[in-house]
């Protein structure tokens, strides 16, 4: 089979067969729902990508799910990456004001990382 079609074609077997199964795995790993239509849509440019490699060595549905899964945990590290907890020059002012030592001593540490 993995032959005998092209990925175009490929693909929308794959669409056609799981687009109901990725919308839900789309929600099981994204709440929000704009950033749940973008990960769908990352998903689905994925799987037509990953089509030009399928060699039909596993199943429709194990290439299908692997690529979809390797998709949304991309996508989640990567928001986690962007919400990062960022500390405010207020923070850091009012810590350097501290008289508590352990966090003046994470000062240090911090003025020492961004030094060149």
């Amino acid at each position: 089979m993995a032959g005998d079609l092209s990925q175009d074609e490929r693909y929308h077997a794959a669409a056609a067969g799981f687009g109901a199964a990725l919308e839900r795995l789309a929600r099981a790993y994204e709440a929000d729902p704009d950033l749940r239509r973008d990960l769908a849509q990352e998903i689905h440019v994925a799987l037509w990508r990953s089509f030009a490699g399928f060699d039909g060595r596993c199943s429709l549905r194990t290439w299908v799910y692997r690529v979809a899964h390797n998709v949304a945990t991309t996508h989640i590290l990567a928001a986690k990456r962007r919400r990062a907890d960022f500390t405010t020059l207020d923070a850091l002012a009012e810590a350097a004001a501290s008289d508590d030592p352990p966090t003046r001593l994470s000062l240090v540490g911090i003025g020492a990382m961004t030094r060149p």
